[in-house]
């Protein structure tokens, strides 16, 4: 059996080398060469990759009625395909009939061709062909016409039409020619147009845009979706488009390179486009669209049916079940005001956010709560979990952290403060951190640091810390890091500079009579018409370079030693407000309460505890001599 099986393979064998020697080459008239391909491949037992054709006529012909001949299109006549009319036409029918000899493809081209390959878009309205990088390929005479005859191969392969709105490609392959055969080689991909269709514009359905609403953020830091955050207000700006009617439009078929006609669906309306609005709100219109404009920054309002723009509301209580949080952005001109009074309820609830222009609140501010304006009123109490941000705040009774410019407080218990101005009728306990601090009553458990003044009208207690510290707010403390950051970097930029200019200047003594020997000799040369060596040449250069090296150091070195100058200075005079800065005590002094100077350079503090009944009006620093500074106490206020 396996000498049989043997015998048989070796007969098959021969019989489909007999076969594939049979075919030499057949000339076939088609519409589809590729199914003609692949008839012959099965019959000659060939593979469809070892065979190839050559065009010997295209014939190309269309019609438009169903019932009518295919017209033959002929010369100048396939410019009809360019009448984008004519070839948008659904009826339109186009054919191609090809005359092809096919034959084996050659084991060796007598001529290299570039490799091509042919892309497109999804549609196929636009066909790319990309000449292969080729370090080897070299022009020949005809070059130009096999380059066109592969890609028309390839086409007919990928049933693209031949020969239509192809104008492009022919246009390309002289460029690409051209380059081949002033370089010999093509240094890089070529890419180009070897079909143009039209390609289809879909049609828009109407829609009703609300973008007011695209504000809304829903989702927290971690990309979770937070429930508290609905959107209860929508604040918009002067002169932003709140709500965008796009009106239906239809659009335009097309047709792709194969020929095939690219439908498009009618566009269809759903939407009124035209909204009730107030004297607050422009539309806007076009042929394509509805604008609605908001004439006023402030919030989106809908009564009635009818859009408005407001910057005033009233609400009972920010909490989660009935509003959410309330986030307009502080420039939105938009005036909240919530009524909720009661001691026993927060008007805003726990957790909850309100970020808005102007906001009075009648009540408390809960736990976890946070707020963010331009002006704030509470008239109740802020829990000490809270936190509020604002430029102007005024605050009853506060247990939380507030930061802003201008700050009043009623009273102020165990609370934080930050600010540039901060008033306080009552502190009992918390901490306060200010350019400047005014506080009518003083009592217990109280730290205080400002930049330039502490002022007290009545010492109630004990125990309180009063610091006047150049650092103490965010800016100046800001600016203080950024001088010494400056300064430790200076100072290690420094650190090697003396040794490397020290060494090239070295070097450059211990040369320079070697190098004056040498410019005599070069010198001498010249006079005599010689040509100095290159190598005396470049010792000179290269002395010169380093004396160009030396020079350049030393600048820096020096910008650097008046730059560090500079920072110093800069320092010093931050520091010196230190002594133009007062705490004044405008009653009589309780026992134990520290008052206190921090300097910066030299990093030390200066203390000074009260005594009972002590009557000091005012407390300055003054500087005593070399890093030696001291507490000046006046019973009297001084002019300034």
């Amino acid at each position: 059996m396996g000498l049989f099986g043997s015998s048989h393979k070796n007969t098959k064998e021969t019989d489909t080398h007999e076969k594939e020697d049979e075919f030499k080459s057949v000339i076939i008239d088609t519409e589809h060469v590729v199914d003609e391909l692949k008839n012959l491949s099965a019959v000659y037992n060939i593979s469809p990759r070892d065979l190839s054709f050559k065009i010997l006529k295209i014939l190309t012909s269309y019609k438009i009625e169903k019932n009518e001949d295919y017209k033959e299109v002929t010369g100048e006549d396939f410019e009809i395909f360019h009448d984008n009319d004519f070839l948008l036409n659904p009826e339109l029918k186009i054919k191609q009939h090809f005359k092809v000899e096919i034959f084996k493809k050659p084991k060796k081209e007598l001529h290299a061709l570039p490799e091509i390959v042919l892309g497109g878009n999804k549609s196929l309205t636009k066909i790319i062909a990309t000449a292969k990088q080729n370090f080897e390929i070299r022009y020949y005479e005809g070059l130009e016409e096999k380059i066109i005859e592969d890609i028309n191969i390839k086409k007919i392969r990928s049933n693209i039409l031949v020969g239509i709105r192809d104008e492009a490609m022919h246009r390309e392959v002289k460029k690409l020619v051209a380059m081949i055969r002033v370089k010999n080689l093509l240094e890089n991909d070529f890419v180009f147009v070897v079909c143009q269709g039209v390609e289809k514009v879909d049609s828009i359905d109407d829609k009703l845009l609300f973008h007011y609403k695209n504000k809304l953020k829903p989702k927290d830091g971690n990309d979770r979706v937070d429930y508290a955050r609905r959107g209860y207000v929508l604040a918009v700006s002067s002169g932003e488009p709140i709500i965008e009617y796009v009106k239906a439009q239809n659009g335009t078929p097309g047709r792709n390179c194969q020929g095939k006609f690219l439908s498009v669906t009618e566009a269809t309306s759903q939407y009124d486009g035209n909204l009730n609005i107030s004297e607050n709100i422009t539309k806007k219109e076009d042929d394509n669209k509805i604008l609605y404009v908001a004439n006023q920054s402030g919030y989106v309002n809908i009564d009635n049916g009818v859009y408005d723009i407001k910057d005033n509301m009233e609400i009972e209580s920010v909490d989660f079940k009935s509003t959410g949080s309330i986030e307009t952005d502080i420039n939105s001109n938009v005036t909240i005001n919530i009524k909720e009074s009661d001691a026993l309820k927060d008007a805003i609830g726990p957790g909850m956010s309100v970020e808005t222009s102007e906001l009075n609140i009648e009540g408390n501010i809960g736990s976890g709560a946070t707020v963010k304006t331009k002006k704030l009123v509470v008239k109740g109490q802020t829990h000490k979990t809270s936190k509020l941000e604002s430029e102007f705040a005024n605050i009853a009774v506060h247990r939380g952290e507030v930061s802003g410019r201008e700050i009043e407080i009623e009273r102020l218990e165990g609370g934080m403060v930050f600010g540039d101005i901060v008033r306080i009728k009552s502190a009992i306990g918390g901490e306060v951190v200010a350019k400047e601090i005014y506080i009518d009553e003083l009592t217990s458990n109280t730290t205080l640091r400002a930049n330039s003044l502490i002022d007290i009208s009545h010492v109630k207690g004990s125990n309180n810390k009063l610091c006047i510290d150049p650092t103490s707010t965010h800016v100046y403390h800001q600016k203080i890091e950024k001088i010494n950051e400056d300064i430790k970097k200076t100072k290690i930029e420094l650190v090697p500079m003396p040794k490397l200019l020290e060494s090239k200047k070295r070097l450059i003594d211990n040369n320079r009579s070697i190098i004056e020997e040498i410019k005599n000799r070069i010198s001498d040369l010249k006079k005599s018409n010689k040509r100095p060596p290159i190598s005396l040449i470049n010792k000179i250069k290269d002395y010169q370079k380093i004396v160009n090296e030396y020079n350049t150091l030393l600048n820096n070195f020096k910008n650097k030693k008046h730059q560090l100058a500079s920072l110093n200075e800069n320092l010093l005079s931050v520091q010196n407000q230190i002594f133009s800065a007062k705490i004044i005590n405008r009653g009589i002094w309780k026992e134990f309460n520290e008052l206190k100077f921090k300097l910066i350079s030299p990093a030390l503090e200066v203390i000074y505890n009260t005594k009972d009944n002590e009557i000091i009006r005012e407390v300055t620093l003054v500087h005593t001599g070399d890093n030696q500074f001291e507490i000046k106490k006046s019973s009297e206020y001084s002019a300034s």
